[in-house]
C-alpha cells in the first residue's frame, strides 16, 4: 500500500514561525513538526530537518552558515544546531524544560533561547560549540523573552509582559502588564524603556546595523510593523489583519511574519508587500480513524425493553438490551450528537444535535435509514433532556431563561417557565409519577434552587428559595416526598459545598400508623403506589429537611419504582471510600442501605419504569434492585470519524459556547459573528491539532479576555521520548558552571550534615566524570527517572574530594523553592529593617494550599508583630479571597483571662486592630485582584505599588466531542460602584513601580514604600 503525497501549488497555510537567510533571499519555516526552506520569491519548499518529534522556531546564524531550531524529541523542546550545507544535528541544551531559540549573537557563537527551567520565562545563552547554558539576568521575577543583541551596541531589547510571551495573540489588551519594548545594555548597565504605549509593543528585531523594529498595536487596533528610529517610532505597515511572529534578515532588507496564516515578507525600502507561492509536498493531510465505541456520553433504553441507543464521540448508535448488534444511526458527520432519550412507539430517537455549534433536538427512525428531522431550533444551547414516566413528553432546558416541554405525540413544543439557567450547565429535571408536577433547578441568588411547576395551574413555585444549592430533585412514587441534595450551612459559589441527601416532606403527614397497617391486612384492596395527588405545604418547610445519612456526602440520587417496589439510589461516601448505595423504601421493617456490588459510581440513571441502568465513568451497567448488584454492558463497535469533520464541529461549538456563555453581552465590543466567519475561512487548511489550537485561540483571543483558552491533545502528538532531569538544589555558579553557588533552603540537599559548600567544584555524577567544557546538565538528564544521585565534589581550595548521596526533585519543585527563596529574603529584609516589629507575609496565589500557609503565619509569626504587609504581588490567582479578607478585617470584641493569668483578646489574632499594608502589582491577578479589590472596598489596608493586571473573569469549561476543552469566562467581577475589574483591574492608593533594572540590581522600592508607612505610623 502506497501514500500518494500532494502537491500545494499555493501559499501554504499553518506554517510557523518563519524566518529569514541573513540576505533576506530564503525563508525558513516549521510546518507539520519539520522545518522547510524555499526562495523568498516562492517555489517548491525543501525539507531540511525532519526528526522524530517535532521541531519548530527555525533560525539561520547571522553568518550564514548554522541553522538553529526547538525539537522534542525526549519529551520536550531542547535547542539543536545544525550546518545549513548539511552535517550532523548537535543537540546544545539538556533539560526537561521548555527550550525554545529566539535569536543569535552577532558574532554567530551564541544563541539565545528561551526556558522555563528557572521561572516562568528567562533567557539563557549557550555557546554553538557546547557548554552549559548561561542565564542573562538575575532575579526570580526578571521574566525576559523575545531578546535580541543590537550587532552595533551590545545592547538587549527584549519583552516582559506575559501578554508578549504567552498571550501574544491576545487583542486588545490595555493595562499595566502591557508589553513594551525594553533595552538593558551590560557594559554601560544602562537601562531604558523604549516604548510607553499602554498596549501592546512585541516582537523586538533588529538588523546588523543596528536598526530596531517591532510590532504594535497602536495605529489601528492591529498588529503592525514599526520602525524604531532617534527615539520615534514610525508604523510602516497598516494592515488591517495582524502581522504575528515576524523575522528580520540580518541585512534588513526584508521582514517576513504571518498574515492571514500565510507567509509574506516586506521590503523594509520600498514597503513593497509579497506574499510567495509556496508549493509543498503535504504530509499532513487528514484522513478517516477507527475509534473503539466504548463509554458512552448518553444512554437510553426503549419503552419495550429490548433496545438501546447511546451517543459516542458525536455519534448516535442503537443495539440491543446486551450491546449487542451495534447500528450507527446516520447524522451529519460534522456535527455532535449529545442527548438521546427514546420516542414511546421504541422506534423514534429524540437527540440533541449542533449545527454549527448550537444545540437543537432533532429525531429519527432507528428503524428508517436517513429519517432524521429537526424538531426544536434555537440560537442556543439545548440540554437536559428529560422524559416522562409514560415516555409521551420530554422536558429540557433552552438556553438561559427556559424550561421547555415537548410532546412526542404531536412534536409540539411548550414554554413551561422563565428562570434564570447558566446556558454551560447542566440542570436537574424529574417529573412526579402521575406526570402532575414538575420539579426542577434553577439558579437564585447565584446558588440553585428547587422549583416545582403544576402542569393542572400552570403556576411555577420556588419551593426551597434559599440563599445556599438544592438541587437533584427526585418524587417518591405516592408524591408526598422529595428527595434533594443540598448543604444547608454554606453555599456552592465560589469555593464549593460538599452536599448532602435529605428528605422533605411535601406537606405535613402523619408518621404510619400499626394499626391501619393492621387493617390493611383484612382489605382486598391493592395499590401500585404511584401518587394520585402532589400537595405542597410550603410554610415552614425548611423545617422538614431530613437528612438520609448522618455522615460523608452524597451525590446524584434517584427513585426507581418497578411491580409495587420503590427503591432510593445514591452515591456517596460516608464509609470511607465513595460507591452506590441502593435501599428500598418501606414503611415498615425499613432496612439500612446498601452498597451496590459491581458498580462503583453512577453520573446518570437510566430507565423504562421497567429496566435499571446506570452510566458511569467507565461504561454502561444494568442494575438489578433485588439483588443489589450491577453488571457491565459490553460494547464492541468501531466506527469511522472523520478528523477534519471533528476539528470543524468543534470550532463551531467552541464559538457557540462563548456565544452564549460569555461574561459581556456586548462582547468587549467585538462582533463576535463577523469574527467566527472570518476564522471560519481557514478551517480548510487546519489539518492538525496544532492548526485548530492556533486558529481557535486566536479567534478567542479576539474577545480581549483573560482566563480562556481551547486545549486539545491527541496520541499522534506524543513525543518519542520523555527525558527527565535530576534537580538536587545544588546550583551552580552562572560564570563557572561546576563550581557550587549555594544551596536552595529546604531542597533534599538542605540538611545538616551535607558537606557541599560554596567554591566546591562538581567532579563527577552517579560516577561519570565529568568534562567542564560539556553542557553540565547533560550529566542530569535520564530517560529512566532515578529517585537518588551520588555526586563528587572538589573542595575549594584543592583541600580534597568527597561523595554524597542526594535525592532528587523535578524542575517544577526548583522553581517552587526558588520561590521560597525570593519570599524568605522579602521576610528577612522586613525583620531587619523593621528591627523585628513587622510582619511580611506572601500569598504567591489563592488557592487552599496558600490560605493554610497564610494562616499558619498569621497564628504562628504574624500574631507577634505590631503590623503586617501582606504581599499579594505576582500572586496568580484561586478563590480563596473570602477567607483572606474576613480573616484580615477581625477586630477584638472583649478581653479575658484566667485568674491572675495574662489577658488576651478575642479572638486572639485580630489583624485589624493593627495596621496592615497590602502590596500589589502589574502581575497580581484573578482572585487577587477580587482580595485587593476588598481589601480596598472594606478600608482594611492601603495598597501599594501598581494597578493589577485586569485579569479577573470566573470561569467555567465546556468538554468538546473528543475530550477536548475550552475554558468559559462566565461571571464578571465588578467592584461596588460597577466598574469591570477585567477592565479597569484595581489601582493602588499609594503608586510605586518597580522595574527590571531595580530588580537586577535587587531593589524593591514597592516594600521599602510598605516598610516607610508602617514605620511612620
Amino acid at each position: 500500500m502506497f501514500a500518494v503525497a500532494t502537491l500545494h501549488a499555493q501559499s501554504v497555510y499553518f506554517a510557523s514561525k518563519p524566518s529569514l537567510s541573513p540576505d533576506g533571499t530564503e525563508i525558513f519555516f516549521a510546518w507539520d513538526g519539520d522545518i522547510f526552506r524555499v526562495p523568498a520569491e516562492g517555489g517548491l519548499a525543501l525539507k531540511i530537518v525532519s526528526m522524530k518529534g517535532t521541531e519548530t522556531a527555525p533560525l539561520v546564524s547571522p553568518d550564514g552558515t548554522l541553522l538553529t531550531f526547538a525539537a522534542n524529541e525526549q519529551g520536550n523542546y531542547n535547542v539543536y544546531v545544525v550546518p545549513l550545507a548539511g552535517g550532523e544535528v548537535v543537540q546544545l541544551t539538556y533539560n526537561d524544560a521548555s527550550d525554545i531559540p529566539v535569536s543569535w549573537s552577532p558574532d554567530s557563537k551564541h544563541i539565545y533561547f528561551e526556558s522555563n527551567r528557572y521561572n516562568n520565562v528567562s533567557v539563557y545563552s549557550v555557546p554553538i560549540t557546547g557548554g552549559t547554558p548561561k542565564r542573562l539576568f538575575p532575579h526570580y521575577f526578571n521574566t525576559v523573552s523575545s531578546l535580541v543583541e543590537n550587532p552595533v551596541t551590545g545592547t538587549y531589547y527584549f519583552i516582559e509582559s506575559a501578554e508578549s510571551y504567552r498571550f501574544a495573540t491576545r487583542k486588545g489588551y490595555k493595562g499595566e502588564h502591557n508589553a513594551n519594548i525594553l533595552s538593558w545594555n551590560p557594559k554601560t548597565e544602562e537601562y531604558k524603556e523604549l516604548t510607553s504605549w499602554i498596549g501592546k509593543d512585541q516582537w523586538p528585531m533588529v538588523d546588523k546595523n543596528g536598526t530596531l523594529y517591532y510590532v504594535s498595536d497602536e495605529d489601528n487596533g492591529e498588529d503592525n510593523l514599526v520602525k524604531h528610529a532617534n527615539n520615534e517610532r514610525v508604523f510602516i505597515t497598516q494592515y488591517t489583519e495582524p502581522v504575528r511572529y515576524p523575522s528580520i534578515s540580518y541585512d534588513g532588507s526584508r521582514i517576513v511574519f504571518l498574515k492571514g496564516y500565510q507567509i509574506h515578507w516586506l521590503d523594509t525600502k520600498t514597503g513593497a508587500l509579497t506574499k510567495p507561492e509556496i508549493a509543498i509536498v503535504d504530509t499532513k493531510k487528514n484522513v478517516d480513524i477507527s475509534v473503539k465505541v466504548e463509554t458512552p456520553s448518553d444512554a437510553a433504553v426503549s419503552a419495550d425493553g429490548k433496545k438501546l441507543a447511546f451517543s459516542y464521540r458525536g455519534m448516535l448508535f442503537v443495539s440491543d438490551d446486551k450491546g449487542n448488534f451495534i447500528q450507527q444511526i446516520e447524522t451529519p458527520a460534522q456535527e455532535r450528537v449529545a442527548e438521546v432519550v427514546w420516542g414511546k412507539d421504541s422506534k423514534t430517537l429524540y437527540y440533541t444535535r449542533t449545527n454549527k455549534g448550537y444545540y437543537h433536538i432533532f429525531k429519527t427512525r432507528a428503524d428508517v435509514p436517513g429519517a432524521e428531522t429537526l424538531v426544536y431550533e434555537a440560537p442556543e444551547k439545548v440540554r437536559s433532556l428529560t422524559l416522562s414516566p409514560k415516555g409521551d413528553r420530554i422536558a429540557f432546558v433552552s438556553g438561559k431563561r427556559n424550561l421547555m416541554l415537548l410532546d412526542t405525540e404531536k412534536d409540539l413544543i411548550e414554554k413551561l417557565a422563565d428562570q434564570e439557567f447558566w446556558g454551560h450547565q447542566n440542570y436537574s429535571i424529574a417529573f412526579s409519577h402521575d406526570q402532575s408536577h414538575l420539579a426542577f433547578t434553577a439558579m437564585n441568588l447565584f446558588e440553585q434552587d428547587v422549583y416545582i411547576y403544576s402542569f393542572a395551574t400552570k403556576e411555577v413555585t420556588n419551593l426551597t428559595n434559599s440563599a445556599v444549592s438544592e438541587s437533584a430533585p427526585v418524587f417518591t412514587p405516592d408524591g408526598k416526598n422529595l428527595y434533594m441534595l443540598t448543604n444547608r450551612m454554606a453555599p456552592s459559589y465560589p469555593g464549593g459545598a460538599a452536599m448532602s441527601l435529605y428528605k422533605v416532606a411535601l406537606q405535613k403527614s402523619q408518621k404510619p400508623l400499626a394499626t391501619e397497617a393492621y387493617e390493611q391486612l383484612f382489605q382486598n384492596k391493592k395499590t401500585d403506589g404511584k401518587d394520585s395527588l402532589v400537595v405542597i405545604d410550603e410554610k415552614y418547610l425548611q423545617r422538614r429537611f431530613v437528612r438520609v445519612v448522618r455522615t460523608g456526602s452524597q451525590s446524584n440520587p434517584f427513585i426507581f419504582n418497578e411491580k409495587g417496589k420503590t427503591w432510593l439510589l445514591y452515591g456517596s461516601n460516608h464509609e470511607g471510600t465513595f460507591g452506590v448505595y441502593i435501599q428500598e423504601l418501606k414503611e415498615w421493617d425499613q432496612k439500612p442501605a446498601k452498597q451496590i456490588k459491581g458498580l462503583r459510581m453512577a453520573r446518570k440513571y437510566i430507565t423504562n419504569g421497567k429496566d435499571l441502568f446506570a452510566l458511569a465513568m467507565d461504561g454502561l451497567y444494568k442494575i438489578n434492585p433485588a439483588a443489589g448488584s450491577a453488571t457491565k454492558i459490553a460494547l464492541t463497535a468501531h466506527a469511522d470519524k472523520n478528523i477534519a469533520h471533528e476539528f470543524e464541529q468543534m470550532f463551531y461549538e467552541v464559538w457557540a459556547t462563548l456565544e452564549q456563555n460569555f461574561y459581556d453581552h456586548t462582547f468587549h465590543g467585538v462582533d463576535w459573528k463577523e469574527k467566527r466567519d472570518y476564522y471560519a475561512q481557514f478551517l480548510p487548511y487546519a489539518q492538525s491539532r496544532d492548526d485548530l489550537r492556533t486558529l481557535t485561540n486566536d479567534m478567542l483571543n479576539e474577545l480581549n479576555s483573560s482566563h480562556m483558552g481551547f486545549n486539545t491533545r491527541g496520541t499522534e502528538e506524543a513525543a518519542p521520548g520523555n527525558n527527565t532531569t535530576m534537580a538536587t538544589g545544588v546550583l551552580f555558579r552562572e560564570d563557572n558552571p561546576y563550581v557550587v553557588d549555594r544551596v536552595l533552603t529546604e531542597t533534599p540537599a538542605d540538611f545538616d550534615s551535607n558537606p557541599i559548600k560554596p567554591g566546591d567544584r562538581l567532579v563527577a555524577v552517579n560516577g561519570t566524570e565529568v568534562d567542564p567544557n560539556t553542557n553540565r546538565e547533560q550529566y542530569f538528564l535520564s530517560a529512566t527517572p532515578h529517585k537518588e544521585v551520588v555526586l563528587k565534589f572538589a573542595k575549594a581550595g584543592n583541600q580534597g574530594q568527597y561523595d554524597v548521596k542526594l535525592h532528587t526533585i523535578s524542575t517544577a519543585g526548583i522553581r517552587n523553592f526558588l520561590y521560597t527563596e525570593w519570599e524568605d529574603a522579602n521576610r528577612e529584609y522586613v525583620e531587619n529593617v523593621s528591627k523585628g516589629t513587622l510582619a511580611y507575609v506572601h500569598m504567591r496565589d489563592m488557592s487552599s494550599r496558600s490560605l493554610e500557609n497564610f494562616l499558619i503565619d498569621m497564628h504562628t509569626y504574624a500574631a507577634h508583630k505590631d503590623g503586617l504587609i501582606l504581599d499579594l504581588r505576582f500572586n496568580n490567582g484561586g478563590n480563596v479571597h473570602m477567607e483572606v479578607i474576613d480573616f484580615l478585617s477581625r477586630k477584638s470584641h472583649f478581653h479575658w483571662k484566667y485568674r491572675e493569668g495574662q489577658v488576651t483578646t478575642h479572638p486572639n489574632v485580630t489583624p485589624s486592630d493593627k495596621p496592615i499594608v497590602v502590596l500589589i502589582n502589574e502581575r497580581s491577578l484573578s482572585d487577587a485582584e477580587v482580595t485587593s479589590n476588598g481589601i480596598k472596598e472594606l478600608s482594611i489596608a492601603k495598597l501599594i505599588g501598581t494597578e493589577t493586571y485586569r485579569w479577573i473573569i470566573f470561569t467555567s469549561g465546556a468538554s468538546m466531542v473528543d475530550g477536548s476543552s475550552v475554558r468559559l469566562p462566565a461571571w464578571g467581577c465588578y467592584s461596588l460602584d460597577g466598574k469591570d475589574l477585567e477592565l479597569t483591574g484595581v489601582a493602588p492608593d499609594i503608586s510605586v513601580r518597580n522595574t527590571f533594572e531595580d530588580r537586577l540590581k535587587s531593589r524593591d522600592p514597592q516594600l521599602d514604600r510598605a516598610l516607610k508607612e508602617l514605620l511612620t505610623d
